[in-house]
């Protein structure tokens, strides 16, 4: 026995009050003594482990304090079992023949004539007095007599007829279970005190269970045919049959609790599955639309994933199952789908099968199989909007229309899989790039429309920048940016000359956007138009109040001033102005000379626009017209009718911008001259009269200029200063990189301009440019190697 352990605790100090005869509720609790408590605790009597409390609790009280009491002693006694006589031999016998016929009523199903208590406790008996490894050996014995039994009848069963064998199976094993809950209840003090410590089982229901699989359900026979019962019920339930689920259930945790679900039953239900809906999606690819059958497989990725495996199945067996069922309808035939359906989904934008098409192999390598499907489409379809030049009116508005149906699609069908966003930006960039610089010049045109004031869409500000940013993704993808710099220069210039730009701020809001894009040395130029046409509004102004300013007043003067280098170039265009206008324009010469020596201006009047009043009979217009057509109509003022070659003899002007210039007073929406012949075309034989009977509901008006809009020669104009713009990048880039490197080849040469020149190369040009250069010795060829340069 340990020591015994008393603690001491120091009493505190009190003080002797005349009243602590008070407080005598505190007082010490008399015990036995110890010899006294050992006599009344014989050996016998002693439990597994004792704890002896010592009551002695010692407590003073005095007015207003409390002392600490003791602290209890404890005793700790070691643990003895104590000594069993032996049970004898035939006690024991008649117990375990009490248990014996015990386990044939619960087995034969009859009624139980004895006490369960009084079992069990013969039990508990038994196995205290060391009997327990025998009762054990006794009753895994009878156990297994019973299930060969079992197993006998079931074979028998089988070679009369399998027809109801699965049924019988499963009444067997659940009245099984039932006994041996049963045998378990009664053979408790069995399972504590030798299954447990002595077996490898758990209990004695497990050891039935196994001896249930041993002798049952591993017999080749009963497993297969029960395996094949069971799977026929599934594929009849898969076949809208109506089947005993709650059979088919008990089936598959009987499997489970013999541990052969995993193992036994499932490969062969997948390998079922596989089979089933292989046979199933051959024939329904035949017979169905894509969309259709991807539906189709939708509903039975549910019915399996979800409605069988809450209803029979092992929830463990979900993604197994539904991958042996997505490889049957989707991975295997992703070949067939994308061939007959996938092109035809993307135009109907049938998202729902698209999506189930992406869900069902996004884990699979069947999902970069989509991805250069989704590439081909855009490829095939984008070139097929861009290719016909009969629809270059439309196409900008068809690739905004295009380009936002291909971000839905990636949005809702592909989850914006980074895969498929990046297919979707190169095949963009591919077959935009494809018309070279057509696209870049129908862009800027589509954002001068929408920029000009007399622009037919009435767009508000929010609109036009949602607008403009859908625009710019397509600007991303242009690699001739520098040609669409070039075209929205233009354009952007007509607007400013002309002061046909709906809003100041849109225009500053667009450069911004470009130059967040492209950066600062892309806007530049555009940056600088803005401000010409500020500081010729200035100009105006002084030379208003300035004394050049002719005296009469007789009509308004607005000039701008432009620089050169920075303004789009324009083609001369020479005539003979009206009287008054050349003495307003000789007048700012003067002022303009005056105020900056050294500078010469050059007039481009065929950007001037005027605005006159027109008399006709139905009333006064205000016309907007050019400064070619003002010089034209005004020499009307004296005369009705006039020939061609008076006009062209009053105006010097050329022949073909006199004809243009005719032909849109004559033939155009609104006719103020008549000319007598028909037809659109203006011939030197023609005579026009003013039409003084002109008629229209608007009494501002504008005459539609011909010279104004971009022509043929323009166009032209502008891609040649593109070539030669970039002709003179690629050969400056070209001398940086040999400068850098000394000595290249060929190969070298090509990769490093691709990776540093933006607009698109031909190696044509390429090769052009570096012979250029050999000629003007900037490089020199290798001796040796004739395909390796040298910076000289």
């Amino acid at each position: 026995m340990p020591p015994k352990i008393t603690k001491v605790s120091k009493k505190r100090k009190t003080s002797s009050s005349s009243n602590q005869s008070t407080l005598d509720a505190f007082r010490r609790v008399a015990t036995p003594p110890k010899a006294s408590r050992d006599a009344a605790a014989p050996e016998s009597s002693v439990a597994p482990m004792m704890i002896d409390h010592d009551n002695s609790i010692a407590a003073k009280a005095t007015l207003g304090t409390f002392s600490r009491p003791s602290q209890p002693k404890v005793i700790v006694r070691n643990f003895k079992e104590p000594p069993l006589r032996e049970l004898p031999n035939d006690y024991f016998e008649e117990i375990w023949e009490n248990h014996r016929r015990l386990l044939l009523m619960i087995f034969q199903k009859q009624p139980i004539r004895t006490s369960l208590q009084l079992a069990y406790e013969a039990c508990e008996t038994v196995c205290r007095y060391h009997k327990a490894e025998e009762v054990y050996r006794r009753l895994e014995s009878e156990l297994l007599v019973q299930i060969q039994q079992l197993a006998t009848s079931l074979l028998e069963g089988l070679k009369i007829s399998d027809g109801e064998f699965i049924t019988t199976l499963n009444r067997e094993w659940v009245e099984l279970c039932s006994a041996l809950v049963l045998i378990r209840n009664v053979f408790m003090e069995l399972d504590r005190r030798y299954l447990i410590r002595a077996t490898e089982y758990s209990s004695i229901i497990d050891l039935g269970k196994q001896l249930f699989r041993e002798h049952v359900i591993e017999s080749a026979k009963v497993r297969s045919t029960a395996i094949s019962k069971l799977l026929a019920l599934i594929t009849e339930d898969r076949n809208g049959n109506t089947i005993d689920k709650t059979l088919v259930r008990s089936l598959v945790t009987m499997l489970v609790e013999l541990n052969m679900y995993s193992d036994v039953f499932e490969p062969a239900f997948l390998k079922s599955t596989g089979d089933y809906y292989r046979a199933e999606a051959d024939r329904l690819l035949q017979q169905l639309s894509v969309p259709g059958y991807l539906m189709h497989a939708s509903r039975r990725y549910e019915e399996e994933a979800d409605q069988r495996i809450n209803e029979y199945l092992e929830p463990s067996s979900r993604t197994r199952l539904l991958e042996a069922v997505k490889t049957q309808f989707v991975y295997a035939k992703i070949d067939q789908i994308l061939e007959k359906g996938f092109d035809g989904m993307m135009e109907t934008m049938d998202k729902e099968p698209l999506h189930i098409l992406y869900t069902s192999i996004v884990s699979d390598r069947g999902v970069s199989q989509l991805r250069i499907a989704l590439s081909n489409y855009i490829k095939h379809r984008g070139t097929e909007l861009i290719k016909d030049p009969k629809q270059d009116s439309r196409m900008i508005t068809s690739l905004l229309t295009y380009k936002a149906k291909l971000d839905e699609i990636v949005r809702d069908c592909f989850h914006n899989d980074d895969m498929f966003l990046h297919a979707l930006k190169d095949s963009f960039e591919t077959f935009v790039n494809s018309r070279r610089a057509k696209p870049a010049e129908l862009l800027a045109k589509f954002i001068d429309s929408k920029l000009r004031a007399n622009s037919k869409q009435k767009n508000t500000e929010e609109d036009l920048n949602q607008l403009l940013d859908r625009v710019l993704v397509i600007f991303r993808y242009l690699q001739g940016k520098d040609a669409f710099e070039a075209f929205y220069k233009r354009f952007l210039s007509k607007r400013l000359l002309l002061s046909r730009s709906a809003s100041n701020d849109m225009e500053k809001s667009v450069l911004a956007k470009l130059k967040t894009e492209c950066g600062s040395g892309f806007t530049k130029n555009l940056e600088a138009m803005f401000k010409d046409i500020e500081v010729s509004g200035d100009l105006s102004s002084q030379f208003k109040s300035s004394n050049e300013f002719p005296s009469d007043n007789a009509m308004g003067f607005q000039v701008n001033v432009l620089a050169q280098g920075i303004w789009p170039t324009y083609s001369m265009c020479e005539f003979t102005l009206p009287p008054q206008m050349q003495e307003y324009q000789t007048a700012f010469e003067t002022f303009y000379t005056s105020k900056f020596k050294g500078r010469r201006l050059t007039w481009q009047n065929s950007l001037a626009s005027c605005a006159v009043k027109a008399h006709f009979k139905s009333g006064v217009k205000d016309l907007t017209v050019s400064l070619l057509q003002t010089a034209v109509l005004l020499l009307f003022n004296d005369v009705d009718t006039l020939g061609y070659s008076d006009i062209a003899q009053a105006t010097n002007m050329e022949e073909k911008e006199l004809k243009r210039t005719l032909q849109s007073l004559s033939c155009g929406q609104h006719k103020l001259l008549l000319k007598d012949s028909s037809g659109m075309e203006v011939a030197t034989t023609d005579s026009f009269k003013y039409n003084s009977e002109f008629t229209a509901s608007s009494v501002r008006l504008k005459i539609n200029v011909l010279q104004q809009e971009q022509s043929g020669e323009e166009r032209k104009a502008t891609e040649t200063k593109v070539l030669v713009d970039r002709q003179h990048q690629l050969e400056a880039a070209i001398v940086r990189i040999m400068k850098a490197k000394r000595r290249l080849n060929h190969t070298e040469l090509m990769n490093e301009l691709f990776a540093q020149v933006k607009f698109p190369l031909e190696a044509s040009d390429i090769k052009k440019r570096i012979e250029s250069l050999i000629d003007r010795e900037y490089l020199g060829r290798d001796e040796e190697s004739s395909g390796t340069y040298i910076y000289k």
